[in-house]
């Protein structure tokens, strides 16, 4: 359970206290009576005199700030910088590379205080991608995600983005984009040329992002960034999950994996974690992903269909006291056994503002 420890000053009284936190005075005293031990207890509507500090749950502020939509009210403070690398890389038979892309971002988040809210805005980013064809292609993919940026948001129970704040604002960004942007767009003017139902493919999808908050939560949880973010934060509290994506090998062939934390070290400040996916294959035929495979991957790879596979690692360190992470890393890859894989690997790293 987490809970704020609020001390107590010269002319605070329980309705001055419950209003700061904006909860009402029963809600207050409940709350404190369970968690102050009973020399310390709250009886009545006065604050006892050697009383110096009343414990508040964080989550009912939290939820009250939320219902009373007072979000610009919250002290953001705690800044704190976060560098990030991101390397991409295809390759056939386990030594020609089709595709490397290495991007770097510097991510600035700020916390709210006595919440589990975060305001989180891009302050740098580059990248380098070979072969140069490819170049267009990822300098769109990120303007798109520049637009869901900087993002306010808390974090659910299991570890994803849940309500986002400013959802309004980030709409706004997208449709200023596709109205009157996108139509000068160097990639999106070579689709529209060459087919068009793919270019008019890019502006359903950024609506079904964009428009729907649901939609665009789920599509945050897909970055790496705040994929490690949100689930660090949760500590000891992250539950075993199951992570759900389409892979990106096999067309529109939805791969689940179900993923355990476990602790790998911790000392007195630290927490080291580690999770671990398996891919779950209930549903997922392996004489299908082989008639797939025929089609499209044999007649230049030459080599018959072996075995496919789902890689998902990520350690990371947390500070105990804050929850914030401190370092990580992630390994994420889909392979057909010795003929064709791609690879990610993403390194965060905190560091001095």
């Amino acid at each position: 359970m987490e809970f704020i420890k609020y001390e107590i000053k010269r002319g605070d009284t329980l309705e001055s206290i419950a209003l700061e936190y904006s909860l009402n005075v029963t809600e207050l005293t409940n709350f404190h009576n369970l968690y102050c031990g009973t020399t310390n207890f709250i009886i009545g509507d006065k604050l006892p005199i050697h009383l110096d500090t009343i414990y508040v749950e964080q989550k009912i502020f939290e939820e009250a700030i939320i219902k009373s939509g007072n979000i610009e009210s919250l002290n953001f403070e705690n800044a704190t910088r976060y560098r990030c690398e991101q390397l991409n890389i295809s390759r056939i038979n386990n030594e020609i590379i089709t595709l490397s892309a290495n991007t770097i971002y510097e991510f600035l988040v700020k916390k709210a205080k006595d919440t589990s809210i975060f305001d989180v805005e891009l302050t740098d980013s580059d990248f380098s991608v070979e072969p140069a064809v490819y170049e267009p292609g990822l300098k769109f993919a990120q303007k798109l995600d520049k637009l869901k940026l900087p993002i306010t948001f808390n974090i659910s129970d299991n570890g994803v983005v849940k309500e986002i704040f400013n959802h309004n604002e980030i709409e706004h960004r997208w449709r200023n984009f596709r109205d009157n942007e996108l139509q000068n767009a160097e990639i999106y003017q070579q689709l529209n040329a060459q087919s068009p139902k793919q270019a008019e493919d890019i502006i359903i999808t950024g609506n079904k992002e964009f428009l729907d908050q649901n939609n665009l939560s789920n599509m945050m949880d897909k970055n790496l960034f705040f994929h490690l973010f949100t689930k660090s934060f949760l500590g000891d509290q992250l539950k075993n999950y199951q992570l759900q994506q389409f892979s990106q090998i096999f067309p529109n062939v939805d791969l689940k994996t179900d993923a355990v934390r476990s602790i790998v070290r911790e000392n007195e400040n630290l927490a080291t974690y580690r999770l671990v996916g398996t891919l779950n294959r209930e549903n997922l035929s392996d004489e299908m992903l082989k008639n797939m495979y025929d089609s499209i991957y044999k007649s230049s790879l030459k080599f018959n269909y072996t075995a496919f596979d789902f890689i998902y690692r990520i350690n990371y360190t947390i500070d105990k006291e804050t929850g914030l992470l401190q370092e990580g890393k992630a390994s994420i890859a889909e392979k057909i056994k010795n003929n064709f894989e791609v690879i990610t690997e993403y390194n965060i790293k905190k560091v001095e503002l």
